[in-house]
């Protein structure tokens, strides 16, 4: 039984009730307008049931101060959060628009072509990997939690079985919480939960988008089973459109290990984006006549801009959805856009037949030796990351580091990147050291995964 709350109802002397939203395991949503500051807001309450229990209380006082800590464009945001008599509620950000499970049962054969399936889940790698950088493991990613503005922007909404990774003492040990079909094998064993959790989840989302169906169905009882057991059917014999890059990306993010996974979403991110593939055009460009090296660099620079190159998570990072999402939606076929064919040097019939025999290596006695081939990438933001995470996101693009640290105003002092020189989004040779600014580490932090440099005393850059 949910809360008795009728249209018109004003909740916390501030927000009148519109209309219901939805209704979930925990609580209640509407559409509430914010009589105060007069715009449309989301509220979510708990059920009744669970109101008057003092652990789900706790549980949802928990899912209110994480969500309120997460501020991205790609994650529902938290207002306030307040009572109405015994009832406490959750103010959000109202989406106007559709979630991806809506999206999917609207469209022939319930799936999504390529193009749209990774502008909704290189949007959702971005929140994870914010999230995720900031110690909060979603843990229940599924269709009904990724919603799309009518702008095409995805937002992550319920964070509310979130938890903090250093508190281990929200909720029950071996509690497991979630949708089963989309759950990794660790979180229906009650086993720990990490990042990875969540990338095995977006692992199934992928599936579900390109398939039609979640790779495991059944009862409860028996997808946790194959969750655990049974490997899931590869994609392509379901749906042959499917690339075979992309194919391997999804295999990857459902290994039941979760150390045969990804190591994290900018990880699978930059997979997703094929940042590899980039940087061997710009190896073989280096190999080639200048005129290539200039036609596929200018190539590479302009297909990098499109899919958002320089960005915070793994170098090339966000492409939005397509502008009219309707009609792509129509298509299951994979949009494949094949790189243009590089210049080839075409033999003039002027040019006397020993000048073009000349041109062939056999035929000459020694040749200049070609430089090695130089690669450039462009330099991640990392602003706000902490300093061990920023130094795995330049490694990940192939870029060395060294740290200046310094107090700068708005930063805590927990090693928390500021700046950097050169900056975010400029083109560098791989390999080249990047100097970061950040705080100092006078406050306790999420421990590195490796040692760091020893910290510099705060310095100008000469």
């Amino acid at each position: 039984m949910t809360l008795d709350t009728s249209v018109g109802t004003v909740l916390g002397g501030r927000y009148r009730v519109q209309n219901t939203l939805g209704a979930g395991g925990m609580a209640v949503v509407y559409r509430a307008e914010d009589v105060v500051l007069s715009r449309s807001v989301a509220l979510k309450m708990l059920h009744r049931r669970y109101a008057e229990d003092t652990s789900f209380r706790v549980r949802f006082e928990q899912e209110a101060r994480v969500m309120a800590s997460l501020d991205h464009e790609n994650i529902v945001r938290v207002y306030d959060i307040s009572q109405d008599g015994e009832f406490p509620f959750i103010v959000a950000e109202y989406v106007s628009g559709q979630d991806v499970g809506s999206v999917l049962k609207s469209t022939p054969g319930e799936r999504l072509n390529e193009q749209v399936t990774l502008g909704i889940v290189t949007q959702l790698l971005r929140a994870l990997d914010y999230a995720h950088q900031r110690g909060i493991i979603h843990r229940d990613i599924k269709p009904s939690n990724i919603l799309i503005t009518r702008e095409n922007i995805v937002k992550v909404a319920d964070f509310g079985i979130a938890r903090v990774v250093e508190d281990e003492e929200v909720g029950e040990p071996g509690e497991i919480i979630g949708s089963a079909r989309y759950m990794s094998p660790e979180q229906l064993k009650g086993e720990e939960t990490t990042p990875r959790s969540d990338l095995y989840s977006v692992g199934i989302l992928l599936y579900h988008c390109l398939t039609g169906r979640p790779p495991f169905s059944g009862a409860t009882h028996s997808v946790a089973r194959q969750q655990m057991h049974k490997e899931p059917t590869p994609p392509r014999e379901l749906n042959k459109a499917i690339s075979p890059h992309l194919e391997a990306v999804i295999l990857k993010a459902l290994a039941k290990d979760p150390r045969d996974r990804y190591s994290s979403a900018s990880a699978m991110l930059e997979s997703l984006r094929g940042g590899a593939r980039v940087k061997d055009f710009f190896v073989k460009a280096a190999r080639r006549s200048p005129e290539a090296r200039k036609a596929l660099l200018a190539f590479s620079m302009l297909a990098l801009l499109f899919l958002g190159g320089g960005t915070a998570v793994a170098s090339l990072g966000y492409v939005g959805l397509p502008d009219q999402l309707g009609q792509q939606l129509t298509s299951a076929e994979a949009v494949r856009t094949p790189p243009p064919a590089l210049p080839v040097e075409e033999e003039s019939p002027e040019v006397p037949q020993t000048l073009r025999a000349s041109r062939e290596p056999e035929q000459n006695a020694a040749l200049p030796e070609e430089p090695p081939p130089v690669a450039f990438a462009p330099v991640p933001n990392v602003d706000a990351y902490f300093d061990f995470a920023a130094q795995g996101i330049l490694a990940s693009s192939g870029f060395q580091t060294e740290f200046v640290y310094g107090y700068r105003e708005g930063y805590a002092a927990k090693g928390v990147v500021w700046g950097a020189d050169p900056g975010a989004g400029t083109w560098m040779p791989v390999g080249s050291t990047i100097v970061l600014y950040a705080t100092p580490r006078d406050q306790p932090q999420i421990p590195p995964s490796q040692p760091l440099q020893p910290q510099i005393p705060a310095q100008t850059r000469s």
